[in-house]
């Protein structure tokens, strides 16, 4: 593998992802922020890419509500990513601003109009038999576990997708049942997000409240880098650890903005309504 040190505007995500994810900033051209580094760690290059259109609800007050994007799981014979294709257009658009010495207001507001929906990566190594999980909160946190083992039942249900022959498969994982569609026309097990453990490349996943929907919609073998973020700024952490601050984060998103002070100069306490939301993990 190698590394690849490129500039990463750290200071641009934390404040204004963080404040104005609601709303249409813009930014002055004469604005600017120098770009701090961070690195990329390589591991292969894909021999195949399937895109998923991914179509979630996370307010448990809402499941009628869905979000909806574009992910891609990148392949090859060890390695394999699972994200929002927007992550990768961030990325690209970091590494052509790395090369600046500042950024201002023109890349800033750029950069502002791919914002990922699905913030979860995965990352697959079938030759430590592990995963590395990316995920947010407000920061980005990434935590390391052994791949997981699907208890599938098969049936004899049959459907078409992408033009493939696929079967059906169902399963329970972390607190939710799955039912999936996999073709062994591409013997590959593997699947989007967590999910793989059958005789074929899973093309379509969905539980059964209908909360979270992975479907194929294209394929291509187009090269493409199998890498990792691996900048300083990444909290490293157990899976419960990150769970913790996911939920804490939710329940009170106002303490994690930063602190606020009293004028004898006392710590106030931050106190904001809480998020709800609806993790894709129960257990």
């Amino acid at each position: 593998m190698k590394i690849i040190k490129i500039k990463f505007i750290q200071a641009l995500l934390v404040v204004f992802f963080s404040f104005f994810k609601a709303q249409e900033t813009i930014f002055p051209d004469n604005f600017s922020l120098q770009s701090p580094k961070y690195e990329v760690k390589v591991y292969s290059k894909s021999n195949l890419n399937v895109y998923y259109q991914v179509k979630f609800s996370n307010n448990i007050n809402i499941p009628e509500s869905k979000k909806e994007t574009l992910c891609i799981l990148q392949l090859d014979n060890n390695y394999s990513k699972f994200s929002d294709y927007k992550s990768i257009q961030q990325d690209s658009i970091f590494e052509k601003f790395s090369h600046q010495e500042r950024i201002g207001g023109k890349e800033i507001n750029q950069l502002l109009k791919v914002k990922e929906i699905w913030t979860n990566i995965v990352f697959k190594n079938k030759l430590t038999d592990s995963l590395i999980i990316q995920d947010k909160a407000k920061d980005r946190y990434q935590y390391e576990e052994k791949l997981p083992v699907f208890k599938w039942i098969m049936s004899g249900e049959k459907k078409i997708i992408l033009g493939y022959e696929c079967k059906q498969a169902k399963t329970q994982y972390r607190g939710r049942e799955y039912t999936a569609w996999y073709t062994d026309k591409i013997p590959i097990n593997n699947g989007p997000y967590v999910f793989g453990g059958l005789p074929g490349l899973i093309l379509e996943i969905e539980d059964n409240k209908k909360h979270f929907h992975f479907e194929a919609i294209a394929v291509n073998q187009k090269p493409n880098d199998i890498y990792v973020r691996n900048d300083k700024s990444i909290y490293k952490v157990t899976r419960d650890k990150f769970r913790t601050v996911l939920q804490s984060y939710h329940d009170n998103p106002g303490f994690f903005h930063g602190k606020a002070y009293n004028t004898d100069g006392s710590q106030m306490s931050v106190k904001s309504n809480p998020i709800p939301y609806n993790p894709i993990e129960l257990e």
